[in-house]
């Protein structure tokens, strides 16, 4: 699944030029480790001297690959479901993932190509034309996030990264995904096909989710990339009613029952074929002619096939019966890119990308405040609650505000769900805002704080919760009676 950071929170570092990696080596830390961007600067593109250019391209290019290989070399390596199809590799030693790890990418890559090569032979002339038509497509690919990811430049880092660089964000990357794939140190994309790039984006929602109220569009070419025919996780293509183009689905009868379908290689439904850049393109118009062969809507193979089909109409045929997902390793940072606000933000989009920009919009009295210290409590953002407290005072009345608000849950249950964060745990009890001790009269009525923090079995929030006096709702009441 997908991710993002706020882009102010992070201190860009410049890999463009020969001069700025000698000082780097210089200073504290390994380079790598703390690089955030790889571009050319706006003074390399002034250089006259093609050899320093040449210099500085061959840099940037190394680097780009050796961040690549390590992020295919942690995915290969602790994915379980590259293990049970024995795909996977040894863990590198000292963290120094080798640059042949990129030639286990291309390995895989191939195989799978060769596989669908072998499905889809004999083609006819309309299935030629239909191929070429995806191959040489304009080839688009859109980031959907609220996070603050723009000021002129462009800079998305992987969960891995923001993870490593202790930057605090709202994700979209399940536990299941860092489990059985390990790989949360790559970018993720949804694909686009279109000639005309005034019409992007052609799509705002990747499945049935809706990922973010601003899209980022870019056509740049990521030579260490890989393609997934689907959520390279959930592997499945939603039913069509999930499909946001309605009107092109209701045009086809047949097919619309035909969509929905797990791709899957032959090894079982958790071997999902995986594409490099270079076999990305063949391999997804392979796997379209596969899929119309088998399609029994002759008007759907009939549209699919026509000489006069447009690349609007391409895409909506691959995002239909696909869901194309692209990956970039660890980071993404350039000046060239479309941003795009599909839906206005809500205050609860923003807390939980932690863009405190477009938080303050939303926040024009104290009740405002009050309502976004609640969300950001539910979605468990400290670097949102320590920005409000950094603009407003907030006393015990509003905690009974809040809990009055909140449909289901006291305020000091939702400070220790299964959800909960623990620094705004400690820092409201430090405050004096919340009772340790409160019984709840919401959702799991009767218990405490302490009842809450043992179902969940967090030994760290049942310290925290013992070093303010917290006891059970059970003991509570016993001592009351």
């Amino acid at each position: 699944m997908k991710m993002s950071y706020p882009l102010k929170t992070i201190q860009q570092s410049n890999f463009a030029c020969p001069h700025s990696i000698i000082e780097k080596r210089n200073e504290t830390g390994t380079p790598l480790k703390r690089c955030t961007s790889v571009h050319n600067s706006q003074e390399n593109l002034s250089l006259r001297n093609n050899t320093e250019v040449k210099a500085a391209n061959i840099i940037k290019n190394f680097f780009r690959k050796t961040i690549a290989a390590q992020s295919y070399s942690y995915m290969f390596s602790n994915g379980v479901y590259f293990k049970i199809a024995d795909i996977d590799l040894e863990e590198p030693v000292a963290d120094k993932a080798p640059l042949s790890t990129l030639e286990h990418l291309d390995k895989i890559s191939r195989s799978y190509l060769t596989s669908i090569k072998e499905k889809t032979q004999n083609l006819t002339p309309n299935e030629k034309e239909l191929l070429s038509k995806v191959v040489d497509a304009k080839w688009h690919f859109r980031h959907q996030s609220s996070s603050n990811l723009s000021d002129g430049h462009l800079n998305i880092l992987s969960l891995k990264k923001t993870q490593s660089d202790g930057i605090l964000t709202g994700k979209n990357t399940f536990p299941q995904d860092m489990e059985y794939l390990a790989n949360h140190d790559f970018v993720f994309f949804a694909v686009e096909f279109s000639d005309d790039e005034a019409q992007l984006p052609l799509n705002t929602r990747f499945g049935a989710l809706d990922f973010g109220a601003n899209a980022y569009i870019l056509d740049e070419q990521f030579p260490y990339g890989y393609l997934t025919l689907t959520d390279h996780f959930y592997n499945s293509i939603p039913c069509v009613s999930q499909y946001e183009h309605a009107d092109f689905a209701s045009r086809f009868s047949e097919v619309r029952n035909e969509v929905q379908r797990k791709i899957h290689g032959e090894k079982g439904t958790f071997d999902v074929p995986v594409y490099s850049a270079k076999n990305m393109k063949l391999a997804l118009g392979l796997h379209l002619i596969d899929f119309l062969r088998q399609c029994s809507d002759v008007d759907f193979k009939n549209f699919a096939l026509n000489e006069n089909l447009d690349s609007k109409g391409l895409d909506r045929i691959l995002n239909f019966v696909f869901q194309p997902e692209f990956h970039v390793p660890r980071m993404v940072s350039t000046a060239h890119f479309k941003e795009v606000e599909l839906r206005e933000m809500s205050m609860k989009d923003a807390i939980k990308a932690a863009n405190i920009q477009a938080l303050s919009r939303h926040i024009h009295k104290k009740d405002d405040a009050n309502k976004a210290m609640r969300l950001a409590i539910e979605c468990a953002m400290p670097e949102v609650t320590e920005y409000l407290f950094s603009k407003f005072e907030f006393s015990c009345e509003d905690m009974i505000k809040m809990t009055s608000d909140d449909k289901a849950y006291d305020i000091e249950c939702r400070l220790t769900n299964y959800a909960a964060d623990i620094s705004i745990l400690k820092n409201f009890l430090e405050r004096g805002l919340v009772d340790p001790n409160k019984i709840f009269i919401k959702g799991r009525r009767g218990n405490t704080m302490l009842d809450n923090a043992m179902k969940i079995d967090n030994q760290e929030m049942i310290d925290v919760l013992l070093n303010f006096g917290a006891v059970s709702g059970k003991d509570l009441i016993t001592n009351i009676l």
